[in-house]
């Protein structure tokens, strides 16, 4: 089970960073193509705000679930800070099971929100909105994945630790 854990994570991770490459690459081109169309040549191309705003709202949560792939979110760890150490892993294991918990969340309304807005077309290119609205729960299934590899791969007491955090920890040590 661990290995099949490793793997599919190793190319969702993959899939992710190439994938922010590419959204980034084509809103960079879509953007400048959209900006000289429009103040050099006088002619704007209608249908590119759309197309856009549906780029970025995948780039950001595919770049939110990539961030929580390699430990580049913050952590709110006042609590952590405030309890007894021997609390450390309870905690740990709350924390995890809460961060699942809103993945499951959003998965699940996120699939039945976007089965709702299937039907519905953007104005401009006539293509369903359940482009934009799948962005979430496949995300979700992605960054749960992720943290189910973290707990496998590092332990639960660290699934969810910054790089900073974990940075600091080895200042500790050292």
């Amino acid at each position: 089970m661990k290995t099949l854990v490793l793997w599919l994570d190793d190319r969702v991770r993959e899939i992710e960073y190439h994938a922010l490459w590419l959204l980034l690459a084509a809103i960079f081109v879509i953007l400048t193509a959209t900006v000289f169309f429009r103040y050099v040549l006088g002619s704007p191309i209608t249908w590119t705000e759309e197309f856009l705003t549906m780029l970025f709202t995948w780039m950001v949560f595919i770049g939110a679930s990539s961030a929580l792939s390699t430990h580049q979110h913050i952590r709110i760890d006042i609590v952590l800070r405030l309890l007894p150490p021997r609390y450390e892993l309870a905690a740990s294991i709350v924390a995890v099971l809460t961060c699942l918990a809103v993945f499951w969340v959003t998965i699940h309304y996120g699939l039945k929100y976007a089965r709702t807005t299937w039907g519905d077309l953007t104005p401009m290119m006539g293509v369903t909105f359940g482009f934009y609205t799948l962005a979430l729960p496949v995300t979700s299934i992605c960054a749960a994945l992720h943290v189910i590899r973290a707990c496998v791969d590092d332990g639960v007491r660290t699934a969810l630790m910054s790089t900073i955090e974990a940075q600091a920890g080895e200042g500790d040590e050292a």
